[in-house]
């Protein structure tokens, strides 16, 4: 475990230093990523494809399974010869980028940690593992939740008598990328209010005051960040208001307790 000094004055280094150390730790954060990538596109591809191909199928066999039952073909199209191609390599990359964040987080906090206090590592400590479960959170939502229900909802929707289900690869890639993460940073959202009420810019007063307007905004933003039907957007919109309900009640606590101390 590294150990980092008491006082960031008491390792000193000059830009060029700083740039040497930025350097080292961005070639071992590349050649992990670029190892991990290979190994993943190489050996492990179908695996892949299944994993980010699960909430269509889901979607399809549960409309297979409906009342009366809608038939799907579960395979996706592709429309030019190096789409597919293009597929492995992008989930190839996501997968390489979530088995190696651990150690990818490890070389920023060695290199941003020694220009910290003692007390700011502290609370960087304290905060990183609630983010991550979070973000995780909100990724294990879209993916067994909102995804699948969307698409449940949107093939549901054509009129098969005059239309036929034919669907991209790369749009189903676009849609699964862009509420993926988006959830992760919106479940970030009771951490921030903490922290912006910690660091003493917004009041809980504040908070409340304006929650009629976040509501509001909440359902805007999933508008934007969804594709254009509503059942998507309150599939999202609900869970940013619980969220802030959330923050706020957190927030509230903590202020009761420095006024109790």
């Amino acid at each position: 475990m590294a150990t980092f000094p008491e006082h960031p004055d008491e390792v000193r280094m000059t830009f060029a230093e700083h740039l040497d150390e930025l350097r080292k730790r961005l070639g071992y954060s590349l050649l992990l990523l670029g190892a991990l990538f290979a190994v993943g596109w190489t050996l492990f591809s179908s695996q892949l494809e299944a994993l980010f191909l699960k909430p269509h199928r889901d979607a399809v066999a549960a409309l297979a399974a409906a009342d009366p039952p809608l038939v799907i073909d579960p395979r996706l199209s592709v429309l030019a010869p190096v789409e597919h191609i293009f597929f492995d390599l992008k989930i190839a990359f996501l997968g390489a980028l979530a088995f190696g964040l651990p150690v990818l987080l490890w070389q920023v906090w060695s290199f941003i940690g020694t220009g910290l206090f003692p007390k700011e590592r502290k609370v960087v400590i304290r905060i990183l593992p609630f983010s991550l479960v979070s973000a995780a959170a909100g990724i294990g939502f879209g993916y067994f939740v909102l995804i699948p229900t969307v698409l449940r909802f949107l093939y549901g929707m054509v009129d098969t008598t005059l239309l036929i289900h034919a669907y991209r690869l790369s749009d189903y890639f676009s849609m699964f990328f862009l509420l993926t993460v988006a959830l992760a940073v919106i479940f970030q959202l009771p951490l921030i209010m903490v922290g912006v009420h910690a660091a003493g810019l917004i009041q809980e007063k504040t908070f409340r005051h304006y929650r009629r307007h976040f509501i509001l905004g909440a359902f805007v933003l999933s508008a934007l960040l969804t594709p254009p039907e509503p059942l998507s957007q309150v599939l999202m919109a609900l869970p940013t208001v619980v969220l802030y309900e959330l923050g706020l009640l957190m927030v509230t606590l903590r202020e009761r307790r420095s006024q109790e101390a």
